[in-house]
């Protein structure tokens, strides 16, 4: 009996195994998506194919070890050494529910994980919970959706696994809030859906009898004792977020400076959120449909709470931590992200205390540049008047904009209104509101806009400082209306008023003295609410210390290929390890190849992409829909992929190129056109594309990347992509027109000598 439950099976198993499970591993081997959330789940798919075929031959013994490979590379390079999955909390929770599935899998077939990578994966388990929001929800950051509460009976079932791997006070906090006699009982959606469908229900109460197959299978026959605990300030350190509680968890504060996060991640290094309760201060929106002519603004750095340059996106970059300590009065952190497009430095300094925090940023360019520093929130204020202006061209999707000039050390008060959370909405419609005093070191441009709110949601407010020129500061003290009195900047420091209240005596102020040390923050407070002298250290690096010293001009931009005027570069991508396959290897393929050269004009930039197909060309016609997937038609054609910064916009263009008679038929799959043309011509073998870009000259940088499609005859998808960057052993599969700007080729265009 034993030996037959352990893997003996008669004619109708052997059937099914030769049939359906040994096609179905060798179709999923194929499509390996490398350091992909899709990945995760493609290699527990596989590993429990293998697990079933691992009598069946070497080819499947092969298969399971490539399986254990792939594991061990995503617990390595998709994890963060805090558990956190790279690409923010709303991946996390469907990658590592994957990870799940695949450790367990691994381990029950005696495969010995390494300790650190296990550590890590174990860690991931409490992750979410340690940002999670004042009202149950994780921040919406990267492409995460918005407002979506933990509260999911997924998210119970996926605890109860991980409490019964590692028990911790966390985890056990973190099961106790789910089964919480809150909010009333409902639909839990557990009944539409045995699978790991992302479906997001309403916040409902959850018992253990609401969780799915993998607890029934994994989780303890009985819990622990369970007890709520109050949330704590975190610093993940591997993605890069520091979180700040006070108040009993109520008041959040987060500053987000590390792992950009790839394809799914947003140009908002040095982001700053705030949430009060049910009140989202500064808010972070995520990302509405992947569809949808909005997705450009929610993926821009004006959609933030984070620093730009000249109107532009940030480059796609990680920040440096410089700082952080917590103690029980105050914390800070302090983090630096260097701009990769336009070299300007920035550094951001939140002190956080029990009643308001202190939000500092200081720049450096070593030529001269607009920075914005925008908060998403509606502002009013009395003096100065605002007062109508041109409007400023920074998106489509901004209007009714003002401006107000300010004067250097003048500190002005702003009232600012803010977003109740998703839950609030329901029976809370009005906004609430908290007050920012802004101090900016030079005279300076106050802006303010309505844009776009969360998805699916009404439009919201946006206020902006601009200052101009080759260095800048400016201070922000933020806290409720009836916290805040005054705030001074002079060479000593920061002095903060703020009010107490004594029943006795009425409404008293407290002064606080905030100043840097040569080895951290300082805090003296006098009047009725005085406490001993706080002393924040924490410092991580020497040039961390930089920060007690002058502004300093950074080092120029990230090192890149020279582009002299009328010079050129040329660069072939023609092997195995430029190959994006689906099914089929660049062996099997054919060995395509290509090439592409780019060539500087006294108006713009050619570039030109040849291609060697071995075989006849295939152009698909034209097609408004595509009726095979929800990617534009074009991709399944043979083709050409160019993808660029946009000296316009900043933001990254990516437009889809395919020969049609005697034209270039260009289809835009993101951001703009930017005055592309195209021609073609017919070579032995393949074909090739020439574009002309207009650029204007004060853009000395040029970032690329090109992907060329691969559709032989005979089919209706594309087999293949060669890329310019490389592979690194990805998989065209379900990739669509993506391409991130993270890898791409970046140019300086060098100035005529003459």
């Amino acid at each position: 009996m034993r030996e037959q439950a352990a893997g003996s099976v008669g004619p109708a198993g052997r059937e099914i195994r030769r049939r359906l499970i040994a096609p179905s591993a060798r179709l999923i081997a194929s499509f390996d998506e490398g350091r992909s959330n899709r990945q995760v789940w493609h290699c527990a798919a596989l590993l429990a194919a293998t697990r079933l075929l691992q009598d069946s031959g070497r080819e499947y013994r092969e298969l399971h070890e490539r399986a254990v490979h792939s594991l061990t590379t995503l617990l390595y390079t998709g994890l963060h050494t805090d558990g956190s999955w790279y690409e923010g909390e709303n991946y996390h929770l469907f990658a590592h529910r994957g990870l799940l599935t695949a450790v367990t899998l691994a381990e029950s077939s005696g495969v010995v994980l390494p300790s650190d990578l296990i550590e890590r994966f174990d860690a991931g388990f409490s992750a979410p919970f340690r940002t999670m929001l004042p009202d149950g929800t994780f921040p919406a950051r990267r492409d995460s959706q918005y407002g979506i509460s933990l509260r999911q009976y997924r998210t119970a079932d996926w605890l109860e696994c991980g409490l019964a791997r590692t028990d911790t006070p966390t985890l056990r906090a973190a099961l106790a809030s789910m089964y919480a006699n809150w909010p009333a009982a409902g639909d839990t959606g557990r009944a539409i859906s045995t699978a790991d469908a992302e479906r997001n229900q309403s916040a409902v109460r959850l018992a253990r009898a609401d969780c799915n197959w993998r607890a029934l299978l994994l989780a303890r026959l009985e819990l622990p004792p369970l007890h709520d605990a109050t949330p704590q300030s975190e610093l993940l350190e591997g993605q890069g977020l520091a979180v700040f509680r006070r108040a009993g968890g109520r008041w959040w504060v987060g500053l987000d400076y590390g792992d950009p996060g790839a394809g799914h991640g947003h140009p908002d290094r040095l982001n700053l959120v705030i949430a009060d309760g049910s009140s989202r201060w500064l808010d972070d929106m995520g990302t509405g449909s992947y569809t949808s002519p909005t997705l450009a603004w929610y993926r821009s750095s004006m959609a933030h709470n984070a620093p730009m340059v000249d109107g532009k996106n940030q480059g796609a970059a990680a920040g440096t931590l410089l700082a952080h300590d917590e103690q029980p009065d105050a914390g800070w952190v302090s983090a630096q992200f260097i701009d990769p497009l336009s070299g300007v430095r920035f550094t951001r300094t939140v002190v956080v205390m029990e009643r308001y925090l202190i939000d500092e940023v200081t720049w450096t360019s070593n030529h001269d540049v607009d920075v914005d520093i925008p908060m998403q929130a509606r502002a009013e204020f009395t003096q100065p008047d605002w007062r109508p202006a041109t409007t400023i061209a920074v998106s489509d999707w901004l209007s009714d904009v003002y401006e107000a000039a300010l004067r250097g050390s003048t500190v002005l008060s702003l009232l600012l209104d803010c977003l109740p959370s998703p839950a609030a909405r329901e029976t809370q419609r009005r906004q609430t509101a908290f007050t920012c005093l802004l101090w900016s070191d030079t005279p300076a441009t106050l802006w303010r806009a309505r844009t776009i709110g969360p998805p699916g949601g009404t439009s919201h407010g946006l206020v902006s400082l601009q200052q101009h020129g080759d260095s800048g500061r400016s201070v922000r003290a933020i806290a409720s209306p009836e916290v805040l009195a005054d705030l001074t900047i002079d060479a000593e420091g920061i002095t903060v008023w703020s009010f107490s209240v004594d029943l006795e005596s009425g409404a008293q102020g407290t002064l606080a003295r905030h100043r840097r040390t040569s080895d951290g923050w300082s805090v003296t407070t006098t009047g009725p609410d005085a406490a001993p002298p706080i002393e924040l250290r924490g410092m991580r690096t020497a040039a961390a210390r930089a920060l007690t010293t002058a502004p300093r001009r950074p080092e120029s931009a990230p090192t890149a290929l020279p582009l002299p005027p009328n010079g050129h570069h040329a660069t072939f991508f023609d092997g195995a390890e430029f190959y994006r396959l689906t099914e089929e290897s660049w062996a099997e393929a054919g060995s395509p190849g290509a090439s592409l050269q780019l060539q500087r004009s006294p108006t713009g930039i050619t570039i030109s992409v040849h291609t060697t197909l071995h075989r006849d060309t295939v152009f698909a016609g034209a097609c408004a829909e595509n009726p095979l997937d929800n990617e534009p038609a074009d991709i399944n054609s043979d083709g050409v992929q160019l993808h660029w910064r946009s000296a316009v916009t900043g933001n990254w263009n990516s437009v889809i190129a395919v020969p049609d008679g005697s034209q270039v038929r260009l289809t835009l799959a993101e951001g703009t056109m930017d005055g592309l043309t195209a021609s073609w011509a017919l070579i032995d073998r393949g074909f090739s594309i020439g574009f002309d870009l207009p650029w204007p000259a004060p853009v000395t940088e040029f970032v690329l990347d090109c992907c060329v499609n691969e559709r032989p005859p005979g089919r209706e998808r594309r087999r293949g992509q060669l890329v310019l960057t490389g592979a690194h052993g990805e998989s065209a599969y379900l990739r669509g027109a993506r391409q991130s700007p993270e890898r791409a080729l970046h140019f300086v265009l060098l100035p005529d000598p003459s």
